[in-house]
């Protein structure tokens, strides 16, 4: 990289409207090494204050939260994560920090640091933060974005984060794969047992195949009756047929009866699986279009069953 590359990036990176983050990550310490301007206006210090430290300390007292073990699995692993965290500016006011963290490697393949990517999410709230005396221990639902079924993503959210992992992709040259999953026959089921036992089927089938994207990284959302989509960053394709393949059979493992399905007597799912490794000009949305055609095949081939 030239001078002229460097002085460009470093531009780029001051710029963003993101706070952006660099730590040690051949220390347990995690310090921080490097911070842009919009990070320092997010929490209020400077990047004198914030240099060498590791950012727990913004959480302050307030240390029970799911997403600081959800951080330290994911480093466990070197993986990606995203998480919501409730953190604390200098002058004490809170807010809700959406921090994804990227692994980067060194030229030999060994992890050398952590960068992270920092939000203010509190925008997206229509209630404002709870005070610091209230300490919530779960974020609102309207800030998880949560399908109310299933309590799964909805389809807006999962868009919003898909974007940003492509981007990630993009850069790192990785893979990520998609999956459309829908319910075989629900119609039936509905019509057999009522509405009430068909959305209990949908929650049981969506927290199986939630199931079967554990990473903090994937992300599954209900688009609507008993359609599904999720995405898994990191996925090769031959990796993600296999978890195509295991979704439809821990969902056979559930055995919700189904005496009208005409291809079980179980509720079993049909499941369209696409990965692919970015390129520059492509869109997130054509991974999305790409696994719609796939269920297609599924469905054509007799359904229960990932293509």
């Amino acid at each position: 990289m030239t001078r002229l590359d460097e002085q460009i990036h470093r531009r780029i990176v001051e710029a963003a409207p993101d706070g952006i983050v660099l730590v040690d990550a051949t220390t347990p310490e995690f310090p921080v090494v490097y911070v842009n301007g919009a990070f320092e206006r997010l929490t209020g210090y400077s990047a004198a204050e914030l240099v060498g430290r590791n950012l727990r300390f913004l959480q302050g007292e307030d240390r029970d939260q799911d997403g600081r073990q959800r951080l330290r699995e994911a480093q466990k692993r070197e993986e990606s994560c995203r998480v919501l965290m409730r953190n604390y500016r200098k002058d004490g006011a809170p807010f809700w920090n959406e921090i994804m963290i990227t692994p980067l490697f060194d030229a030999a393949g060994r992890l050398s640091h952590y960068a992270g990517y920092h939000r203010d999410a509190g925008e997206r709230l229509r209630n404002k933060p709870a005070p610091v005396a209230a300490r919530e221990t779960r974020p609102p639902a309207t800030l998880m974005r949560e399908d109310r079924l299933t309590g799964l993503s909805t389809v807006a959210y999962l868009q919003e984060l898909l974007v940003r992992d492509w981007i990630v992709a993009q850069r790192e040259q990785s893979g990520i794969a998609a999956f459309c999953i829908d319910i075989d026959a629900l119609d039936l089921y509905n019509a057999t047992f009522g509405r009430a036992a068909g959305d209990s089927a949908i929650r049981r089938v969506g927290h199986c195949i939630a199931g079967c994207l554990r990473r903090s990284s994937d992300v599954i959302a209900r688009v609507d009756g008993g359609k599904l989509i999720a995405f898994a960053p990191g996925v090769p394709s031959e990796q993600a047929m296999r978890i195509g393949q295991t979704m439809a059979e821990r969902v056979r493992e559930l055995r919700i009866h189904h005496p009208r399905s005409g291809i079980l007597r179980y509720v079993s799912i049909s499941v369209g699986v696409a990965a692919a490794v970015p390129r520059a000009d492509d869109a997130p949305e054509m991974l999305l279009d790409k696994a719609r055609e796939r269920l297609a095949v599924a469905k054509e081939s007799g359904r229960n069953r990932a293509a």
